[in-house]
C-alpha cells in the first residue's frame, strides 16, 4: 500500500524526472545530430586521407638559440626534395641564407649607405619567392625615389610574433647600428608566444623541432616536428629519382618516417563513433569541436600567450627601453593580409588581439603605420597578393605592394627627413 507521502513524492518526482529525461534525450538528439553535421562537414577529420605529396630536406633550416628560438645557419645551402603520390617529383637546392644568417641577398655597402634600415617580421618578411623578400624589394623602391645608396636589412624569422620580433631587435640594433628599426607584423603576430627550434639525433634519424621550453632537447610531449628531415635524400640522389616513378630503399624510409611522424603529429583520427567525449560540449565549452590539450602543438600551429597587454611581459618592456636608449627611430607597419584587403579593412581582430594592439601603441608611443593607408583602395584582384588560396604569403606581385606601401609611409610621413638631403 502506498501511502501518502510517497504520493506526494511520486507526484513531485515524476514531472522532474520527466524532465531530467528529456533533457538528456535532447541532449542525445543534438549530439548525435552535431555529428552528423560534424561528419559531413569535415570528412577528412574522419577519414583522413594522405596521398604522400610532401617536402623534404636534407638538412635543417634552423638551429637552436636560447635567446632567439632559433637562427638560420649562415650561408647554408639546403637541398629540398618534392614528393607526389608517393613518388619524387622535384629536385632544388635552396641558398636564400646570406652570409650574415638572414633571408635573401643583401645589396649595397651598409657602411656607406646614407640610410640604413633595420627590418624584423615573421614569415612575411622571410619568405622569399626565387631568393627575393619585400625587403629587397623595398630598399630598390626607396633608392631610386630617395635618389640616395639605402640599405635594408632583412631580419625577418618565420613563425616569429610581436614578442621575438622585439626579442631580436633589441639585439640587433647594438650591433647594426641602423637609423630605422621596422617591425613589421601581421595581424596573427599580437597574440604568438616565444617558441624554440632545435635538431634532435644524427644521419637520416634527425628530427626539426617546435617546441615551447628554451631547452635543445625537449621532452617528446612540449614539441612537434616542425619539417621532415632525412640526411640521405640529396640533391644528387633525388636527380636520379626525379620523375622516374620509381621507390627505392631512400625514398622508402621518407615515406615511412613522415607517415610516423605525421601520425604522431595529428594524433588519432576523430571517431563518429566515439562514447567517451562530446563534440556538441568541445563546441560549446572550448569553441573547438575537436578540441585537444590546450598547450599541446601542432605542425604550423604557432603557440599562444595570455596577455591583453605587452605590458605583462617584462622581456617586451626591457626590450622596448633597450631599443630607445639605442636611438634608432622605431617604425610600427602592420602588414594588412589578403582576408583584410578583400574586406578593405585594415584589421580583423579578436577582442584579445584588439586590446594587444592598443597596448602596443601605448607602450611605444609612436604611431602605428597601416597598408591601407598608403595603397589605391580597393586594391585592384586583391587575391594577386597571395601564393596561392591555401598560402596567404606574399607572391612576388604581394612583396612589390608591401614594398612600395611601407616606401610610401615612410616618405609620405616624413619618418626620413632628416636624411632627405642631396648625395654629396
Amino acid at each position: 500500500m502506498i501511502t501518502s507521502s510517497r504520493k506526494r513524492w511520486l507526484r513531485v518526482a515524476g514531472p522532474i524526472a520527466l524532465i531530467v529525461v528529456s533533457c538528456l534525450v535532447g541532449a542525445l538528439l543534438a549530439e548525435i545530430a552535431f555529428r552528423v553535421y560534424l561528419v559531413h562537414r569535415y570528412p577528412d577529420r574522419f577519414n583522413p586521407r594522405d596521398d604522400n605529396t610532401f617536402g623534404v630536406y636534407n638538412v635543417s633550416f634552423w638551429e637552436f638559440d636560447e635567446r632567439f628560438g632559433y637562427v638560420y645557419p649562415a650561408g647554408r645551402v639546403i637541398d629540398d626534395i618534392g614528393v607526389a603520390r608517393g613518388y619524387v617529383k622535384g629536385c632544388d637546392r635552396i641558398s636564400v641564407i646570406n652570409e650574415f644568417g638572414n633571408i635573401g641577398p643583401v645589396a649595397g655597402d651598409w657602411s656607406t649607405a646614407r640610410i640604413k634600415i633595420a627590418v624584423f617580421g615573421d614569415s612575411f618578411s622571410a619568405i622569399h619567392v626565387r631568393g627575393l623578400t619585400w625587403p629587397h624589394f623595398f630598399q630598390e623602391i626607396l633608392a631610386e625615389r630617395l635618389k640616395q645608396p639605402v640599405a635594408v636589412m632583412n631580419f625577418g624569422r618565420d613563425g616569429y610574433g610581436m614578442l621575438q620580433m622585439f626579442d631580436l631587435a633589441a639585439v640587433k640594433v647594438a650591433e647594426w647600428k641602423p637609423d630605422i628599426v621596422i617591425i613589421a607584423f601581421i595581424t596573427d603576430d599580437l597574440t604568438r608566444a616565444r617558441f624554440w627550434r632545435t635538431v634532435v639525433g644524427e644521419g637520416d634519424s634527425q628530427r626539426v623541432l617546435t617546441t615551447i621550453d628554451p631547452v635543445p632537447n625537449p621532452g617528446e610531449d612540449r614539441a612537434v616536428d616542425t619539417y621532415l628531415l632525412m640526411a640521405s635524400a640529396n640533391y644528387e640522389w633525388c636527380k636520379t629519382m626525379a620523375g622516374t616513378g620509381r621507390v627505392d630503399a631512400i625514398l622508402s624510409r621518407v615515406i615511412d618516417k613522415r607517415r610516423i611522424l605525421h601520425q604522431r603529429a595529428r594524433g588519432p583520427a576523430p571517431s563518429a563513433w566515439d562514447l567517451r567525449r562530446s563534440y556538441l560540449f568541445d563546441r560549446i565549452r572550448h569553441r573547438k569541436q575537436f578540441w585537444k590539450v590546450g598547450t599541446q602543438l601542432r605542425i604550423a600551429q604557432n603557440p599562444r600567450h595570455a596577455y591583453s597587454s605587452y605590458a605583462e611581459d617584462a622581456r617586451f618592456t626591457e626590450n622596448l627601453s633597450r631599443l630607445r636608449a639605442r636611438g634608432p627611430k622605431l617604425v610600427l607597419y602592420h602588414l594588412a593580409f589578403y582576408p583584410e584587403i578583400k574586406a578593405n579593412k585594415e584589421y580583423l581582430l579578436s577582442p584579445q588581439e584588439e586590446a594587444l594592439l592598443g597596448s602596443l601603441g601605448s607602450l611605444t608611443e609612436v604611431k602605428i603605420f597601416r597598408t591601407l593607408d598608403y595603397v589605391v583602395r580597393p586594391v585592384d584582384d586583391p587575391q594577386r597578393i597571395y601564393l596561392n588560396p591555401d598560402d596567404y604569403h606574399p607572391s612576388l606581385w604581394g612583396m612589390k605592394f608591401y614594398a612600395n606601401a611601407v616606401a610610401e609611409a615612410l616618405i609620405r610621413e616624413r619618418t626620413l627627413q632628416q636624411r632627405e638631403v642631396a648625395p654629396k
